[in-house]
């Protein structure tokens, strides 16, 4: 995840200095223009939605092709998730895995 370095406020124009991850350097494949930049944060992604095959109104419904691409094989019940209203255009962030990087995870063994 990205990390604001510095912000320069001049006539109106907002300057922002980022640090990357390399992940993140590739995503933007040179492209300069039309970013969106948002919090990820768990205290910021406050709707939760379910996750799953059949919809309903509070319900986010995802092609299986999605999952596959990005390994995921197992949908969390409830997800983080906000939509942010940017120039008239709405947007919604959704997190659909959480890393498990550094947490143990201890199953009982029959």
């Amino acid at each position: 995840m990205a990390d604001i370095r510095s912000i320069d406020i001049r006539k109106g124009n907002i300057v922002v200095n980022l640090k990357i991850s390399k992940d993140e350097y590739d995503l933007l494949n040179q492209e300069t223009r039309d970013l969106l930049l948002l919090p990820a944060h768990s205290n910021i992604l406050d709707r939760p939605l379910t996750t799953g095959k059949l919809g309903n109104s509070n319900r986010i419904m995802l092609p299986k092709k999605i999952l596959d691409r990005h390994e995921i094989t197992d949908l969390e019940k409830k997800v983080p998730a906000k939509t942010f209203n940017i120039n008239d255009e709405v947007f919604l962030l959704i997190k659909l895995k959480r890393s498990n990087f550094g947490i143990p995870v201890f199953r009982e063994v029959r």
